[in-house]
């Protein structure tokens, strides 16, 4: 989660990002619920972008890629009305959003679909839609401008999109990951960069070429410290598995670095901090198809 890798355009299944999460990648789940505790003020941020490019009360929601089913209970809540179709590729991920919504009280109005985002998959859901959600999402897909272009025809006219994306912008605080190593932070940052991480994309073209008009994009920020055990566990799981993309780039003694910034991260003693930026964009289906 540190440098761009757009792939707009890019059909290859060996990008970085590409496809469903990996079953039985329990360390990835916990860090998607992290992220979505410690990027509550991103996701208000999106949900509000979204009541206010509505021009109804929605009653038919998909979330594209939901992952953990962060989304999905945010927009079932916020949209007390609305049905939401939670659509993932992921068995696991599938199973943990039914039993969450079920927790939650809201199992009769989240339908959680096992479906592939490069299949078919508004068939799977009734249309017209009057909200499509995409968070983080679309980079995973094979051809986002397709997903797009259903997203598009599956929307009444008038309905509205809302994308979710990671950005370039990443900062530790102190740069040195608190071990002495001047530029630590930064030289993990750019070593990910090389091989492509984060995955991340700049969607308005995408969007206007779907035919989707009104397009706006807003920024918010994450943050994660040390100062909540949130912060704390996100920040461990965050650097180890950027240690597994990007520890064979480093030199020995960035990589003791590396792994004593983790080891004092797991031992609750490390003081050090996380920036970036989320990009939420708002798009709507105009009222006559305009492609």
């Amino acid at each position: 989660m540190t440098q761009p890798h757009t792939h707009a355009h890019h059909s290859h299944h060996d990008r970085p990002g590409h496809g469903p999460a990996p079953e039985h990648d329990t360390g990835l789940a916990e860090i998607l619920d992290l992220d979505a505790v410690l990027g509550a003020p991103v996701l208000d941020a999106a949900l509000d972008a979204a009541s206010g490019a509505l021009d109804a009360v929605p009653a038919t929601i998909v979330d594209l890629g939901s992952g953990t089913g962060t989304g999905t209970l945010a927009l079932a809540r916020r949209f007390d009305r609305a049905r939401v179709h939670s659509l993932d590729a992921s068995p696991a991920m599938v199973d943990r959003l039914r039993a969450a919504a079920a927790e939650a009280g809201l199992g009769d109005r989240v339908q959680p679909q096992l479906v592939d985002l490069d299949g078919d998959w508004p068939s799977a859901v009734p249309a017209p839609i009057d909200l499509a959600w995409a968070a983080l999402s679309l980079h995973h897909v094979t051809d986002p401008a397709v997903v797009l272009s259903q997203a598009f025809d599956a929307l009444r006219p008038g309905g509205v999109i809302v994308v979710i994306e990671m950005t370039a912008a990443t900062n530790y605080r102190p740069a040195d990951l608190g071990t002495g190593l001047d530029g630590l932070g930064d030289r993990v940052v750019s070593a990910l960069a090389e091989r492509g991480y984060p995955v991340s994309a700049e969607w308005t073209h995408e969007l206007q070429q779907a035919g989707f008009v009104d397009v706006e994009r807003r920024e918010a920020a994450f943050t994660a410290s040390t100062d909540t055990s949130e912060g704390t566990r996100y920040l461990a799981l965050h650097l180890t598995r950027n240690r597994d993309v990007v520890g064979a780039d480093l030199s020995a003694d960035e990589l003791a670095g590396l792994d004593s910034a983790i080891a004092e991260l797991e031992r609750g003693t490390a003081e050090l901090a996380f920036e970036s930026t989320r990009f939420i964009w708002t798009a709507t289906r105009p009222a006559e198809a305009q492609r």
